[in-house]
């Protein structure tokens, strides 16, 4: 899930003066449910967010609220550190051998999370810094730990586990003063998507992409269409012409096209392919919808390797349904096999204790 509804979920449970436990993927080798960087929520009733289920899971949460029931309420207990093999003992035939760290949280004594919750908002890499055996937690952008000539280990750390290009975490042999550290980094989705148009498989599309990592920018001229809540990796843009925004938006960015006007699908489209860098072109309709937009724009000029690159009809092809809500799991579906894949093959290595310099 997006690390700012895990923190907004933390947020919610120490303000009611509910404590919790963060728990992460610190270290993985072999095969595993879910590599470094991967974390969830735990307190006495309830978990959010998911370290790849099963009995490994199971014993997560059993450690996480042993820890609660043994804390002292002005004091937390130092972060530890678990090993956990996962076979017979756990139930589960993956094989490999995963280190979770355990960060107990306490109404009041968590400095760290307005700091972490600002830059996550801001939309900037961040990274959190764990004292195992100590309670020390330590929250930086990734530009500023990198910038730090004081700390040249610490930014080794942070620059190499910044070469994934999504979440990550190290155990690092640093130690300051006599611990070690866990060093998390939380990275932006490397997928955007701009999104033109909020009817229903507009809204239908957001709701799925909700808890995905992808960052949306939702574009539309109807206030009134837009979800009266707005999913955390979600930026809504209300504005009477759509087609001005095409200029403001990044490269490399997917786009797909689903106004309520089919006028402004074909200038949304053209502009694009004018544009030419984007990663995805699609366009909501169906093959008529996509020759007639072929005839049009081949009269504007667009050739027929300018044409290849719209993606219409849109979505899974595997996917059989016409609702808003099955349309847009087919069109999430393809729109996940976008993400660059060496984030998958990085995610997949095993984590490493790096030393410190």
């Amino acid at each position: 899930m997006p690390v700012l509804a895990l923190l907004d979920a933390l947020a919610e449970r120490l303000a009611a003066g509910t404590p919790a436990v963060w728990v992460s993927v610190a270290a993985a080798r072999g095969s595993v449910p879910r590599g470094p960087g991967t974390r969830m929520l735990v307190d006495a009733r309830h978990v959010t967010g998911t370290i790849g289920g099963g009995h490994l899971e199971l014993r997560a949460i059993e450690i996480a609220r042993a820890m609660l029931v043994e804390t002292n309420p002005d004091r937390p207990p130092p972060a530890r550190l678990e090993r956990l093999p996962l076979g017979a003992s756990l139930g589960q035939c993956c094989g490999g051998v995963v280190q979770l760290a355990f960060d107990v949280v306490l109404p009041g004594r968590a400095d760290w999370l307005e700091i972490a919750r600002d830059l996550a908002t801001a939309r900037q890499d961040w990274a959190r810094i764990v004292t195992l055996g100590g309670q020390l937690v330590r929250v930086a952008a990734t530009r500023d730990l990198l910038a730090d000539a004081t700390r040249p280990n610490l930014a080794a750390v942070v620059a190499r586990l910044l070469e994934v290009p999504a979440d990550n975490a190290a155990l690092t042999g640093e130690r300051l003063p006599g611990l070690s550290h866990l060093v998390e980094t939380f990275r932006q989705p490397e997928l955007h998507l701009a999104l033109f148009g909020a009817g229903h498989v507009g809204r239908a599309l957001v709701e799925t992409l909700a808890r995905l990592p992808v960052r949306v920018t939702w574009i539309d001229s109807r206030e009134s269409e837009f979800l009266a809540w707005m999913p955390h990796n979600v930026t809504p843009v209300l504005t009477d012409a759509p087609e001005d925004e095409v200029r403001r938006l990044p490269a490399d960015t997917a786009v797909l096209v689903t106004t309520h006007s089919h006028a402004l699908d074909l200038e949304l489209v053209r502009a694009w392919l004018t544009r030419g860098d984007f990663r995805f072109l699609g366009l909501i309709g169906s093959k008529t919808k996509r020759a007639s937009f072929e005839h049009k724009l081949r009269a504007r000029g667009f050739d027929a390797a300018a044409l290849a690159r719209l993606v219409c009809p849109v979505g899974d092809t595997r996917v059989i349904g016409k609702e808003p809500e099955v349309i847009a799991i087919a069109i999430a579906a393809q729109l996940m096999s976008l993400r660059r894949s060496q984030a998958s093959a990085a995610r997949s290595q095993p984590g490493k204790a790096l030393s410190g310099g």
